[in-house]
């Protein structure tokens, strides 16, 4: 046999608490020890054997599938010392040793030949873990640590090796949860009880400790602005949230300060300030008394905390200059596009570097070329130059043309996939591998993805861009938390008759083909829906989505009026379908297709005055008389095309849909919606208030036959707020018969076929989903009589294109987890409807709209 002798190379790792923290990274432990092999590199020794000393529950397999050496192979220390940090990485054990050693030559053996040696892996595990408890917290009860520990992916695993790492990461997730709570000085002791069969039980004692809320945030130094806008851009601290102490929002955390401070700076850096520095935060406790009336009164001494802030705000910088280099102006004309966003608007006014980063993109934007070919060559960024003058406390900046060639991106990787497939992301997100790397793509991807709803909103510290500097490429990792495939969440809105509330579930991959399945239900006092749908994006591999959809709706309108509703009831089932295509990322093109069948009832009232004729009218529909009035059934065939463009501060939506003639039907009704909405920071106040400007149209009318009751428009609060529904628009004289015989005339509203309006709102930032509104409404509603088919009820005339106009001031509210703003209005009708009109009896009726009115509803209105 051939002897060997031992002790050529020697790696030690002891993994304390500090040093397995460390071997998570990909740098080795700070205590890990190379030492420099006696062998001389040029001898290239080669590994007989390796071996694993000292495992007692792992095996062997299961510790080389985890390393990179093998036998047979060249001798490499950096090979092992990267073995040796990728078994620290999985935590099993507690000291790796590794040992070579060598053999003795041969006799006969040539001096020339290899050497070969014997690799010996001396491990020493970590215990096996049993079982984990909590004790000792009031605040948070098992199942809320269970669950916290979950979110966080740190639940330990039992039957496995104790993960050092693992636990003490417990334990610091837990003390954050309770600093969230307002208990900073919590204390969480780790116990391990050691059996003797190698196995051990981690026992976690909490201690909560005292309750210390933040009572007091100053701001210290030179901040050079007010106390109270500057606490108005915290949203973690925040004393003067709406709820805050539920929300854990009176509470000092480390991450909580950090968070506010980068909205602190984003903050400075868009007002005019970009040299400001704000420290760490200054935390210090006082002792405050309070008056206590349970069980007895009496005063007691509160300890809170007291945060302090020290910022240096510098100087207050303005733009002097905005221009553009040559380069980038002849990129923008050879692209045969306008210049973009105006720089003359910027001179003088306080610098902001989200205006300059805004404006950079928009020129960045418009600089491509139209032609997608080869655009991995033409592509290039453009860079904003800043130049600051202490001086004259100015700022001139220079848009140019970037030197530098883009990166490429070299890989696109998404981490945390379960449910969806890897295809999913990389259709949404419009990066590409192998195309430029564009930061605007990036981010418009990733709004796409947040939309959604199925995963937590992806942060900056989930996403890592890694350049190489060689090959010129970035590599994009991006990390998700997906919430599951199922959602159930509440619906609403403000629609023609009222508000209404609902609940949605929805299905996503269930057939593994990236299709949405969904059920809805929604409704209000007048009108209900139920809704089974089918969607799927990209359908047959282009840009456009299809959408399918199974309905069956209730109506029964109560109008304003002597006459007390429900006019008409209504029945409606059928189903439709949508094509929707992408042709810009803000344009849209659609076209839906309806089929349905409607059972509408109306009552005597109407049948006589305000829908005279309409089931007469109606092309091949079926109508029967009952004891509550007039019954039709009707059916529609209705083909629509429309046109949205949407960029996020501007919207534009035209649709028009036809039903009857050749289509099919007993409907032959032309409906056409036009829609201009637009919402504009406030340049002169405050940047996060806001003017929002609306101006729609809506028409329906008969080509054929007459056109429905149920299909005319009975417009109110949706249009000008302060109406009923359908006082936006004309008057029918109505009659009814007394108990004692005698005929009685009054008037109701008729609706309208054409409604015009126009909203002017300017929107103030109170709080996080809270904002009140100043508004102004203006509109009108024309019941055309050429429109309505052969049948016309009778009018009064005077009622008819009256413009109505409201101001007032609205509340608005995001429901917290819900997603539908509740709007509280108080409105004063400046023009009104206020006459006495002539009844066909000699008689007068007063007909007039309410002089002002407190209403609400669900969703926004625009």
């Amino acid at each position: 046999m051939r002897k060997r002798q031992v002790m050529v190379t020697t790696v030690v790792v002891s993994l304390l608490v500090g040093a397995t923290l460390a071997a998570r990274t990909e740098d080795p432990p700070r205590d890990v020890e190379l030492a420099s092999p006696s062998v001389e590199a040029n001898d290239a020794p080669i590994v007989d054997e390796i071996a694993f000393a000292g495992l007692r529950r792992i095996s062997p397999q299961a510790v080389r599938m985890q390393i990179a050496s093998r036998a047979g192979e060249r001798f490499d220390d950096q090979r092992i010392a990267r073995d040796v940090r990728a078994l620290a990485k999985l935590g099993w054990f507690a000291a790796i040793r590794v040992s070579v050693e060598v053999a003795d030559r041969l006799p006969g053996q040539p001096e020339p030949a290899p050497q070969h040696v014997r690799l010996v892996f001396d491990l020493q595990e970590n215990l096996f873990l049993t079982g984990v408890e909590y004790s000792g917290s009031r605040l948070l009860s098992q199942e809320q640590i269970a669950k916290l520990v979950a979110e966080k992916k740190l639940t330990p695993k039992l039957g496995e090796p104790e993960n050092l790492v693992t636990v003490q990461q417990i334990g610091r997730a837990i003390r954050t949860a309770l600093a969230g709570l307002g208990h900073p000085e919590s204390r969480v002791e780790i116990r391990r009880v050691q059996t003797a069969n190698a196995t051990v039980r981690v026992r976690f004692e909490i201690a909560d400790g005292p309750h210390l809320p933040v009572s007091r945030v100053t701001f210290e130094g030179d901040p050079e602005v007010s106390a109270k806008l500057l606490q108005r851009q915290m949203r973690r601290i925040n004393l003067g949230a709406l709820f805050g102490s539920l929300q854990g929002k009176n509470s000092y955390t480390r991450e909580a300060f950090e968070g506010d401070r980068e909205r602190l700076l984003a903050y400075y850096e868009n007002h005019g300030y970009p040299e400001v520095r704000i420290g760490d935060a200054q935390v210090s406790k006082y002792a405050e008394s309070s008056q206590r009336w349970i069980p007895w009164p009496r005063k007691t001494m509160d300890v809170r905390l007291a945060v302090g802030i020290p910022i240096e705000a510098g100087p207050m910088y303005r733009v002097e200059s905005v221009r553009t280099s040559e380069d980038l102006a002849q990129a923008v004309t050879a692209a045969h596009k306008s210049p973009t966003a105006s720089t003359e608007a910027l001179p003088g006014r306080p610098y902001s570097a989200r205006t300059v980063e805004n404006l950079r993109r928009a020129w960045q934007a418009r600089a491509q070329p139209k032609a997608r070919r080869n655009q991995e060559a033409n592509f290039f960024n453009v860079e904003a130059i800043r130049t600051l003058d202490p001086n004259s406390r100015s700022v001139r900046i220079l848009l140019d043309r970037n030197p530098t060639p883009p990166y490429m991106v070299g890989r696109l990787e998404f981490r945390g996939i379960h449910h969806f497939p890897d295809r999913y992301f990389r259709s949404r997100i419009l990066l590409k591998e192998g195309a430029p790397f564009d930061d605007r793509l990036l981010e418009a991807g990733l709004a796409r993805l947040a939309r959604t709803g199925y995963f937590k909103p992806i942060k900056k510290e989930d996403i890592h861009v890694k350049t190489d500097e060689v090959s010129h490429t970035a590599d994009v990792t991006i990390r998700v938390e997906e919430l599951g495939q199922q959602r159930a969440f509440l619906t609403g809105g403000h629609g023609q008759f009222g508000s209404t509330l609902g609940i949605a579930y929805t299905v996503f991959n269930l057939l593994d083909r990236e299709e949405l399945l969904s059920s809805h239900i929604e409704g209000g006092p007048e009108c209900m829906q139920l809704a089974l749908g089918f969607a799927k994006e990209g359908f047959l591999g282009s840009r456009g989505s299809l959408a399918l959809s199974a309905f069956n709706t209730f109506l029964r309108p109560r109008l304003s009026g002597s006459v007390k509703g429900p006019f008409f009831k209504q029945e409606s089932e059928g189903v439709n379908a949508a094509w929707n295509y992408a042709l810009t990322n803000t344009d849209t093109f659609s076209i839906k297709y309806d089929l349905s069948h409607a059972n509408t009832q109306y009552s005597p009232a109407l049948s006589t005055g305000v829908a005279s004729g309409v089931t007469g009218g109606v092309t091949g529909g079926v109508t029967g008389l009952t004891a509550s009035g007039v019954g039709t059934q009707t059916s529609s065939h209705a083909a629509g095309l429309g046109w949205t463009r949407d960029t996020g501060d501007e919207r534009i939506t035209l649709a028009d849909s036809v039903s009857g003639g050749w289509l099919g039907g007993s409907e032959s009704v032309v409906r056409s919606k036009a829609e201009w909405a637009r919402v504009a920071p406030d340049p002169i106040f405050h940047h996060e208030d806001s003017w929002a400007f609306r101006t729609s149209f809506s028409g329906a009318g008969s080509y054929s036959g007459q056109l429905p009751a149920y299909a005319r428009l009975f417009a109110g609060d949706d249009f000008v707020r302060g109406l009923r529904p359908g006082e936006l628009g004309p008057d029918a004289v109505v009659s009814s018969v007394s108990p004692g015989g005698e005929a009685k005339y009054s008037a109701t509203p008729a609706g309208a076929d054409l409604v015009g309006a126009a909203n002017a709102e300017y929107r103030m930032h109170l709080a996080a989903g809270t904002e009140a509104t100043g508004f102004f409404d203006v509109g009108s509603g024309a019941l055309l009589l050429n429109w309505l088919g052969p049948s016309r009820p009778t009018l009064a005339d005077s009622t008819n294109q009256i413009v109505h106009a409201s101001m007032g001031v609205q509340l608005n509210w995001m429901v917290p987890g819900v997603g539908v703003p509740i709007r509280v209005y108080y409105a004063i009708n400046v023009l009104r409807l206020n006459r006495w009109l002539p009844m066909p009896d000699g008689s007068l009726f007063h007909v007039h709209d309410r002089f002002s009115a407190l209403g609400w509803g669900l969703g926004s209105l625009f």
